[in-house]
């Protein structure tokens, strides 16, 4: 039968996404546009988009618990590419057609360079959205994830998830001049592999893998790592607080209470738009502000929010589910063939008492969350959800 779904995963990932709305309308937004004027008050913490990441990881990690790899990047990559090429696209046209005037350089390449994942390989490519950071983050990992499943196990994985946290600070060294190590390290976003090891160690903790002390040394490293990384330490303690609030969503009681159950509803429906609501908030959420100016800040922020939710709802409703429909559909669908014709196929072994390694990243990505996004995924029942995308998010 299929686990009742845990409302407390839902409440999650709108916190996350919400956190991102309000840093971006009340604190990025303004200080852009100096034309959108003082909002009403200002979110300037930035931890709900790494905040998704780490969900990401986790979740990754119980899909790819399964056993099969080449399943599971084929849904993902299903999930996530269309709503985001859609998404890019939209963003560029409103961009070039309808932000005010000096707002946009963007030309056809940059769209092009965009879509294809590649803003940190080329330096000189305007950035369509700023909070599609999340998007090149994951697939690095999940492709990563898919082609080391069941290659590390035991304390080779323990290893690796500091590797993951204390390399990139070592990287850092020759990064400070332009070269072969700096590209690497931008394009892969070397930089954001702690939030990756955060939701592994989350998950083996959540499995009885991995013991409470390494977890909590695990963690305070990764927040240092964080720390380092962007320099803004009110917003890395505000991610160490979302990271406690996943571990206790990991292994803790569901959320179930009077409050959050009248409201259950909602947080399953916004949950279930995040992805499409991270890819579409920002940067068209900038130009609606923009609009509405004249009218004020508390209209700014409705008609920014407003329009984050509707566009979501629509690219979620049009884009994302007929096309994770259409690519997954047969027993062995176009992704799938492309997979396992890359090797990664279903291993001989599974998890479990052999305590095989679930999920192993490389380093990532550099900013949904979906958003975004990092990305929450939409609303499934939790056996899959377990197995499971902002938007920013």
């Amino acid at each position: 039968m299929p686990t009742p779904r845990r409302i407390n995963w839902d409440v999650l990932r709108v916190l996350a996404v919400a956190a991102v709305l309000l840093q971006h309308a009340t604190h990025a937004g303004p200080s852009v546009h100096q034309e959108l004027g003082s909002p009403v008050f200002t979110v300037s913490l930035e931890m709900g988009a790494s905040t998704l990441v780490v969900i990401s990881a986790f979740f990754a990690c119980a899909s790819l618990a399964k056993g099969e790899p080449a399943r599971f990047l084929r849904n993902r990559l299903a999930r996530l590419l269309p709503p985001y090429a859609a998404a890019a696209v939209l963003t560029y046209f409103v961009l070039t057609r309808l932000a005010p005037e000096g707002w946009s350089e963007l030309e056809p390449r940059d769209l092009v360079v965009n879509v294809f994942m590649l803003q940190n390989w080329f330096p000189d490519a305007r950035l369509v959205d700023f909070s599609y950071w999340t998007l090149p983050v994951q697939v690095t990992g999940f492709v990563a994830g898919a082609l080391l499943f069941s290659r590390v196990r035991g304390n080779g994985l323990r290893v690796l998830l500091w590797v993951l946290v204390v390399g990139p600070l070592v990287l850092r060294i020759w990064t400070e001049d332009p070269g072969l190590v700096r590209t690497f390290y931008d394009g892969l976003g070397i930089h954001r592999a702690q939030l990756f090891a955060a939701g592994v160690g989350i998950w083996l903790w959540s499995k009885d893998r991995l013991g409470t002390s390494h977890l909590g040394a695990l963690l305070v490293a990764v927040l240092a790592a964080q720390g380092i990384h962007s320099d803004d330490p009110e917003s890395t303690l505000a991610l160490g607080v979302m990271l406690l609030a996943i571990a206790a969503c990991a292994k803790g009681p569901d959320w179930d209470v009077r409050p959050v159950r009248l409201l259950r509803r909602p947080i399953k429906w916004l949950a279930g738009i995040s992805y499409g609501v991270y890819l579409v908030h920002q940067e068209i959420g900038y130009v609606v502000m923009a609009a509405v100016a004249r009218f004020g800040p508390w209209a700014e922020l409705a008609a920014f929010l407003g329009v984050a939710v509707v566009l979501g709802w629509l690219l979620t409703r049009f884009v994302e589910q007929p096309a994770h429909r259409a690519l997954t559909a047969g027993s062995r669908p176009v992704l799938v063939r492309l997979v396992l014709a890359a090797g990664l196929r279903r291993p001989q072994s599974h998890l479990g008492s052999a305590g095989a390694a679930p999920f192993i990243v490389a380093p990532l990505r550099r900013p949904v969350s979906h958003p975004m996004a990092s990305a929450a995924e939409p609303a499934t029942a939790v056996a899959s959800a377990a197995a499971v995308s902002a938007q920013p998010r």
